[in-house]
């Protein structure tokens, strides 16, 4: 009889790189707390801990949930250093470029954020050592998270949009949800340089991403975007955080090829998303015909503003 193997489950997926005595801690947390894990932080010296919804809590040898600090696991030294090269698959020296942004993204979508000290050379902060913490945070798919945001701005007819919020304001979960609406009846190429939106293990994407989604994972923006304009001729493109002024020019032109946008940016308010020149530069070019903005804390994901835009703006 042949067996067949099932692939793990993102969740699963970013487990296994848990030390051991970490990861057995972890899966023997309950199935309904499990499922609902946001974050998993290790923090050498100090307690495992693992964020639900807003809160974060310490978890037990057996796998219970506590609120007290002295109850939780106490996380080694060897065993943030231990995780932290099964992060990098035991070649530190092929995620140089990685650690000097502080993350790393793992198959599956998940992103490992990365505390240390700096080392600098020349001025130019060249990688890290001695590392502290580990932050594994764990994507999820929400589906229909997306469509009061859609009813208000792409179902009227397409148009372009750009979603602001701050960190942990569930960017890229609106983005997701976005791809598998509009994914159902247009041509959508994902421009997913991090991997963290279609979470793709061996060419399958683990979140449902629209059946007319095309994915060009790991693509950096720019080689990503017109590599899609020559062979998929999409009616939106849609890329995850854009945080330079190179994303801008790769973005401006993208609109000059006459194709829709959509694409997330780091801001807390509107008048952030106003004040920052990279982006100023897309407004005023009428690349946007939409800014939404998200909610963070209480709020977190929530859709806290639907701005049109125009060229005069």
């Amino acid at each position: 009889m042949i067996e067949i193997r099932q692939e793990k489950t993102p969740e699963e997926h970013c487990f296994s790189y848990l030390a051991p005595r970490i990861r057995g801690a972890v899966q023997a947390i309950r199935w309904e707390d499990r499922s609902r894990i946001q974050e998993v932080r290790l923090r050498a010296g100090r307690p495992l801990a693992v964020s639900l919804g807003m809160r974060e809590h310490f978890v037990m040898i057996n796998g219970n949930l506590t609120d007290y600090p002295n109850q939780g696991i106490p996380v080694t030294r060897t065993e943030v250093e231990e995780t932290f090269r099964a992060v990098c698959e035991y070649s530190v020296y092929r995620y140089v470029q990685e650690l000097r942004e502080g993350y790393i993204t793992l198959r599956g979508g998940a992103r490992v954020g990365i505390a240390g000290t700096a080392v600098y050379e020349n001025g130019v902060l060249s990688r890290m050592r001695d590392i502290s913490s580990l932050n594994f945070r764990i994507p999820k798919q929400m589906c229909d998270c997306a469509v009061p945001l859609a009813e208000q701005t792409l179902l009227r007819g397409r148009a372009s949009l750009l979603i602001a919020g701050a960190a942990g304001a569930g960017k890229t979960t609106m983005l997701r949800d976005l791809c598998r609406l509009l994914g159902e009846g247009n041509r959508v190429s994902l421009i997913d340089t991090r991997g963290e939106i279609a979470g793709i293990l061996h060419g399958i994407p683990q979140y449902e991403i629209g059946l007319h989604t095309d994915v060009f994972d790991g693509f950096p923006r720019s080689e990503g975007a017109y590599t899609a304009l020559r062979v998929m001729t999409p009616d939106y493109i849609v890329c995850d955080e854009i945080g330079t002024p190179g994303d801008a020019d790769a973005i401006l032109q993208m609109y000059g090829c006459g194709v829709h946008i959509i694409a997330a940016a780091h801001a807390g308010s509107m008048e952030d998303v106003m004040q920052r020149p990279f982006l100023q530069s897309l407004i005023q070019a009428g690349v946007f015909d939409y800014i939404a903005l998200l909610g963070t804390g209480a709020h977190q994901g929530e859709l806290q503003k639907v701005r049109r835009v125009k060229a005069s703006c």
